[in-house]
């Protein structure tokens, strides 16, 4: 059985729903949304999605699904069958830890970046109420309006120290799309197969 789920390019980073209800990106396939049919994940990317999502080169991918007995949720395969984990310490093996962590950071990054959003329209929203209350205001609700004011300028700072950590991990990083395209690579070259030049029945019989 087939659902659909949005997903990028080499399947490493997938939309999901955060704590909030708010579409995220994920690189757990456990918690990636999917859909039983395809215009249903389609109207979600078209509608639902900001462009800072979008921004991160996902689409709209079939895959196959697996029905869990007792629950009513279905979950994204991890590994087929043909799939082995690569051996620790290994080149492939590194690769893939380098590959998994940068999209880790695109997903912190995105999830900060949203969050600072939210933060910005929470002040604008604050600073309007004390702006069109001016004069109106009691001790106590001006002390509210302030202190609401305060906590949520605290949480925004919070959010952007940790977006100027991540920026500085991507800025000394030396082209993290280009890690993801060598994983990508890694796994074209584990599918290749050898056509033989003259020697056909030593691979394909008489």
């Amino acid at each position: 059985m087939n659902g659909y789920v949005i997903t990028d390019t080499q399947n490493t980073i997938f939309v999901c729903k955060d704590t909030s209800g708010s579409y995220s990106l994920t690189t757990d396939r456990a918690k990636a949304l999917v859909w039983d049919n395809k215009p249903s994940a389609d109207a979600v990317f078209k509608s639902n999605l900001s462009k800072l999502i979008k921004s991160k080169g996902i689409s709209v991918k079939s895959v196959a699904m697996q029905m869990a007995c007792n629950e009513q949720k279905v979950n994204v395969k991890k590994e087929t069958a043909h799939e082995t984990k690569p051996e620790f310490g290994s080149s492939k093996y590194i690769i893939s830890v380098l590959s998994d962590a940068v999209a880790k950071l695109n997903c912190r990054h995105l999830a900060l970046s949203d969050a600072l959003s939210t933060y910005d329209r929470k002040i604008t929203d604050v600073e309007h109420y004390i702006e069109f209350n001016a004069g109106k205001l009691n001790a106590c609700d001006g002390y509210k309006a302030y202190k609401l004011l305060q906590d949520v300028l605290v949480e925004r700072r919070k959010v952007k120290d940790e977006l100027q950590i991540l920026q500085v991990v991507k800025d000394k990083m030396a082209l993290p799309d280009d890690i993801e395209n060598i994983h990508a690579r890694v796994q074209e070259l584990e599918s290749r197969r050898y056509e033989p030049r003259e020697f056909k029945h030593l691979f394909y019989g008489e």
